[in-house]
């Protein structure tokens, strides 16, 4: 029998809904141009220093997030603390608006706003994370996290096509760049509307001593090594699922944020076909959290993992055996494109947009499978230790992606093999995933 998704799971993913369309218009698809672009002037400078922001904010995510998950679990209430980051959010989003291109310091100031920003993001995932096993019981939590990457995806697509439609014929005698640069205001006010349910209705999980006061934010001692020793021999089970997760999800993250760039490369797309991929990938993502849930009650996380990532390495190697004159690397010639005017003109190029699709929906059901059976494996009262363990994962090596397409793609001299050299990361990742149970065992 299907499982019902209870009143707290839709309040528990309300935050997601409120949350995400901040990281796709902002981060990803809107602002971020408008920064290399027009802000800085430069499109070469202006995506490393929006980098040097975003990757600022990675690590100091990745110092603090251990230490945050400790303290999630001895200290008080969460939602305040909720509250609290999701104003400094909201806040710092809707200053990005004063970047004016050619105003005094303008380039500074967003991107220590960014860095802000991203921090509250990060650190008000951790704590929305912890919340989880609040938000429904054990059987309905891989639908509940799923429900939230989906709630998240289409909001950022309501917001995303709002935006497009917006620079397309822009109101009150704006420009399409000031469009883009009040992007962040625009996400600001959709998440000051939609965090109230949250807010409101959301049952709380306080830590082991009930408050904030006298909880140690950090350790008298802090020897890094030997406490990650000691979580392996006493968590083998989560521990190894956070080394797996780490592997395979660097390749994801690059697949994600190198796709754009190898497609304008290799089959030689503009910014409108790259821009629809990336609306294409973004609803594609709104499926692929029931899949995940769907996954996870059918299979089991683990399994679900597992399948997940054996999709998406197939898929992918579909990918990077298109040119634009064959497919399955000169296996299967096809008729190149010969109307450069139309989107996707192609063979090629229509193959590789519909083979994003699945891959989308496979990426983002891993997200919420590994979410899921970290909630099963972990202890409790240890849910927000190895939810920071979790987030700090996600962003101490999420270089070695990037680092690995980069190092194959000089030594090699070929853009495809360099984006091809992820399949590496997916499949140890694969590998590892197979040491890890599917049920809380610490033996």
């Amino acid at each position: 029998m299907a499982a019902k998704i209870p009143k707290t799971g839709w309040l528990w993913a309300s935050f997601d809904w409120a949350r995400s369309p901040f990281y796709f218009v902002v981060v990803i698809y809107v602002f971020a141009p408008f920064f290399a672009q027009h802000l800085v002037g430069d499109p070469v400078r202006g995506q490393a220093l929006f980098g040097v922001a975003v990757t600022t904010a990675g690590v100091v995510m990745a110092i603090i997030a251990p230490f945050l998950g400790g303290v999630m679990d001895q200290g008080g209430a969460k939602k305040p603390v909720l509250a609290g980051l999701m104003i400094v959010l909201a806040l710092s989003s809707a200053l990005l608006g004063l970047a004016v291109p050619g105003a005094s310091s303008a380039v500074p100031l967003a991107m220590t706003f960014l860095v802000i920003a991203g921090c509250a993001y990060s650190v008000s995932e951790l704590f929305h994370n912890a919340l989880l096993p609040v938000a429904g019981i054990r059987t309905e939590i891989p639908l509940i996290s799923g429900l939230g990457l989906s709630a998240g995806s289409a909001a950022s697509v309501l917001v995303l096509l709002a935006m497009l439609l917006a620079s397309k014929a822009p109101p009150f005698g704006l420009t399409p760049s000031d469009v883009a640069r009040l992007s962040g205001p625009v996400c600001a006010l959709w998440m000051g509307l939609f965090i109230i349910p949250f807010l409101r209705w959301m049952p709380d999980l306080a830590g082991a001593a009930g408050t904030w006061r006298e909880v140690r934010i950090l350790p008298e001692r802090w020897q890094p090594f030997a406490h990650g020793r000691a979580l392996f021999a006493q968590y083998p089970a989560v521990m190894r699922l956070l080394v797996a997760r780490m592997i395979f999800m660097d390749g994801l993250t690059a697949l994600f944020s190198i796709a754009g760039v190898y497609v304008a490369g290799m089959l030689g797309w503009n910014r409108a076909e790259t821009a629809a991929l990336g609306i294409s990938a973004t609803i594609a993502a709104v499926a692929g959290g029931f899949l995940g849930g769907w996954l996870d009650r059918r299979f089991g996380s683990r399994n679900a993992i597992l399948i997940e990532l054996c999709a998406i390495t197939a898929i992918f190697i579909f990918q990077v055996g298109i040119s634009p004159d064959a497919l399955l690397f000169g296996a299967i010639p096809i008729d190149a494109a010969t109307n450069d005017a139309a989107m996707f003109a192609g063979a090629a190029d229509r193959a590789y947009l519909y083979a994003a699709i699945p891959i989308s929906a496979f990426i983002v059901a891993a997200y919420s499978s590994c979410r899921s059976l970290l909630v099963t494996l972990s202890p409790p009262d240890q849910i927000g230790r190895f939810f920071g363990l979790y987030a700090m994962t996600s962003t101490v090596t999420v270089w070695v992606g990037p680092g690995l397409v980069t190092l194959v793609t000089v030594l090699s001299g070929s853009q495809r093999a360099g984006f091809g050299s992820l399949i590496l990361l997916f499949v140890i990742g694969c590998i590892l995933m197979m040491r890890v149970p599917s049920t809380q065992n610490n033996a």
